[in-house]
């Protein structure tokens, strides 16, 4: 019966405080939280130089890390690093190793969806040249007539 009344205190004291967190939330304009913006510059060129790849992680090996199972899609590091060196990060884990025993593995960590804007801009670039050689095609078929 006490569990029941503390409970049924705490939870409009949590709301409370919640509500009063997001009141006081401050919003920052996105011009002055993001400096250096500029354009990706050729990205066409850029993404020629990846090779996606399929991949599955070392299970047996690596049990304690508990990587994904099965077929993975991505990037190897070591491939996108000469391109992209910001989106490469080295990720580490903490897993037991024995009794009151544990170790800290770490690798190189692709961030896949860092190269979303790169995407982006590449299909923009693609598309700017498909409507110029449009235009051209059109105007080389009037001229044949």
């Amino acid at each position: 019966m006490e569990y029941t009344l503390i409970f049924k205190a705490a939870v409009p004291a949590i709301i409370l405080a919640c509500a009063s967190l997001s009141v006081n939330a401050q919003k920052i304009d996105e011009q002055k939280l993001k400096l250096n913006v500029s354009k990706i510059s050729n990205p066409l060129q850029q993404l020629q130089h990846l090779d996606p790849v399929t991949f599955s992680y070392n299970q047996d090996q690596y049990k304690a890390l508990k990587l994904p199972d099965g077929n993975q899609y991505g990037f190897l590091a070591s491939n996108l690093q000469s391109q992209y060196p910001g989106m490469v990060y080295e990720a580490s884990k903490i897993y037991n190793a024995g009794k009151n025993n544990s170790r800290v593995a770490k690798y190189d960590e692709v961030r896949s969806q860092d190269l979303i804007p790169v995407l982006v801009a590449a299909v923009k670039e693609q598309q700017a040249e498909i409507e110029s050689l449009k235009k051209e095609l059109i105007l080389l078929k009037e001229r044949s007539k």
